[in-house]
């Protein structure tokens, strides 16, 4: 297991009486059909929600979303190896291609948020109504005490890449928590550049070629907006952020030869 800490901690404190879990999982395929699932489960206060969203992405149908409060259980690890979910009307199996990443992101008296990557690459497969994806996966959870409308960001980039050969996963972060992070093949590197063309380390560069738009807007008109109970028990800035998401086509020049990439990244502000 890489540790890419991001601080001195080694656990997410429990003194705050707010706390959000929330999976996040992927899988592309070499034609651009994407699948992006997520699993919250958040207690604040007398406050006990869960919930499960869901974003399709096919060439020939655009993009479609579903989800809201549920009983659907988490994701259940197998494990170091697997990561299996079985939404409603889908079934998906991660398996792992490289080692865990960790990193505590950020740590104060008003909480802290603690980023697990358990499958920075993952060989992946999402069995849907309306078709099956299969390729290159990623598998993160996330567990926030800070309450997310007191997030220490101002700008959030993260993204994955991934090739036959090789994967990067990073994190740029502007605000009270700021952080440049990156992992070449599991490795840390340094000297992150995120632009909105290229995303280049000390390691390896990956050219985007090709990036189709998944989401963009603020969190209270796309994942909340069929949620008003939700909106109305947490505080407003809660859901002010504003996400762009993109699935796309890439070129990974690294030591060797340069391989054709598949990348889900995003950047989300405050």
């Amino acid at each position: 297991m890489t540790d890419g800490r991001a601080t001195n901690a080694s656990t997410v404190p429990r003194s705050s009486d707010f706390t959000l879990t929330k999976w996040y999982m992927d899988v592309v395929d070499e034609q651009l059909n994407a699948y992006v699932g997520y699993w919250v489960a958040l207690k604040w206060r007398h406050v006990r929600l869960q919930g499960d969203h869901h974003l399709l992405r096919t060439a020939e149908d655009g993009v479609r979303t579903h989800g809201g409060l549920s009983n659907v259980p988490p994701p259940i690890r197998e494990g170091e190896a697997r990561v299996r979910w079985h939404p409603r009307h889908g079934s998906g199996l991660w398996s792992a291609a490289a080692d865990p990443i960790t990193a505590t992101l950020f740590d104060a008296d008003r909480g802290a948020i603690r980023w697990e990557c358990l499958m920075p690459k993952a060989r992946a497969r999402m069995d849907l109504p309306q078709l099956s994806i299969e390729g290159w996966g990623y598998v993160e959870r996330i567990e926030l005490t800070v309450p997310v409308w007191d997030l220490p960001f101002e700008r959030l980039l993260w993204g994955r890449a991934h090739t036959a050969g090789h994967s990067l996963v990073w994190i740029q972060s502007a605000g009270v928590a700021a952080h440049s992070l990156a992992w070449y093949d599991g490795n840390p590197v340094t000297d992150l550049v995120v632009c909105e063309d290229r995303i280049q380390t000390s390691a390896c560069r990956v050219d985007i070629e090709q990036a189709i738009p998944l989401r963009r807007g603020p969190l209270h008109a796309t994942i909340f907006h069929r949620l008003p109970a939700v909106t109305k028990l947490l505080p407003r800035p809660a859901f002010l952020a504003h996400e762009h998401k993109w699935v796309a086509r890439g070129l990974l020049h690294g030591p060797a030869a340069p391989e054709p990439a598949t990348l889900i990244h995003e950047e989300v502000t405050w």
